[in-house]
């Protein structure tokens, strides 16, 4: 069973979980950025959670199966999913619909109006070689398969843990899919911040400043999202420290006081301090906005106090 991409739209990853626990040697976790859709396209389609899925950027994806398949698609809400039957007919469906395509049926995905990534999981998951334990493609170091183009033909695997969810809608109307709300570019969205590690070097109006809306601008990939603040951050000192260890949803602040998220493609190290780090949740979020989008970052109460 294979499925025949004719077209791969801006931008077409395979991801799964990550290849964590190889930073000592220079390599990040990567994985799929909104990592709750991702899950959430594999459970819908009874396949193991460590299985890979597509994660395509803006739309665009169409591809055609072979044989009879399950798929879902879920993260951001795409403008149309299309399905193409053999016969020449076509349907529209919600995106988080669980979908039985019949072989030679066309699955299309459209242009999202709210969020930007959308994760296409089939039943059995896609079925590529893995690299240092993984499927996922990490943009920064050229790790994993290549980027998905047209006339790629990629295998489904075998990777069935339990019977998929006939009739079932993932996400009912606009709006819940993956890691929480997805949002228009008008909506502010709040994003919650665990303090720390070096929140020490900066006063206590920086938080006040991440607090006020600022706004996500067009720097913005899977190694890190850059946010245009309302005023710059204000830090203690400006001369930079040694580089440490990098996460994933890391929030630095350079010197010029424009906070740096870090996405799933993250170096391993960096020498800006990080006042803090988003929630999972929000490190979710921030995957699906589209530039433009107002921000607020809210320090966790109580969490490093």
């Amino acid at each position: 069973m294979s499925l025949l991409v004719l077209r791969a739209g801006p931008s077409a990853l395979v991801q799964d979980l990550g290849r964590p626990g190889h930073a000592s040697v220079g390599v990040t976790a990567s994985g799929a950025a909104d990592r709750a859709a991702a899950a959430t396209a594999l459970r819908a389609v009874g396949t193991d959670p460590a299985a890979a899925v597509l994660e395509v950027l803006l739309g665009g994806l169409a591809v055609r199966t072979d044989e009879p398949v399950v798929v879902a698609v879920t993260g951001a809400e795409a403008l149309v999913v299309v399905v193409v039957t053999p016969d020449g007919s076509r349907r529209t469906v919600a995106t988080g619909e669980v979908l039985r395509l019949d072989a030679g049926s066309t699955l299309e995905i459209g242009r999202p109006v709210a969020g930007v990534r959308s994760y296409v999981g089939v039943r059995g998951g896609i079925d590529v070689p893995a690299v240092l334990g993984s499927r996922s493609r990490d943009t920064l170091a050229g790790l994993g398969p290549p980027p998905v183009v047209a006339g790629d033909v990629l295998d489904v695997g075998d990777a069935v843990v339990g019977p998929w969810a006939d009739g079932w809608q993932v996400a009912a109307g606009r709006g819940v899919v993956g890691g929480g709300a997805v949002t228009g570019a008008r909506e502010s969205v709040e994003l919650d911040v665990i303090p720390g590690p070096r929140d020490d070097l900066f006063p206590p109006a920086a938080w006040d400043v991440l607090a006020a809306t600022g706004h996500v601008s067009g720097h913005a990939d899977r190694v890190g999202v850059r946010i245009d603040p309302a005023r710059p951050v204000p830090r203690l000192d400006t001369r930079e420290i040694p580089s440490e260890g990098m996460v994933r949803g890391a929030v630095q602040i350079p010197a010029d006081g424009s906070p740096v998220v870090f996405g799933p493609d993250h170096p391993v190290t960096g020498g800006y301090p990080v006042i803090g780090v988003l929630t999972a949740r929000s490190a979710d979020r921030i995957s699906q906005l589209l530039p433009g989008t107002p921000v607020r970052l809210r320090r966790l109460r109580g969490v490093g106090d």
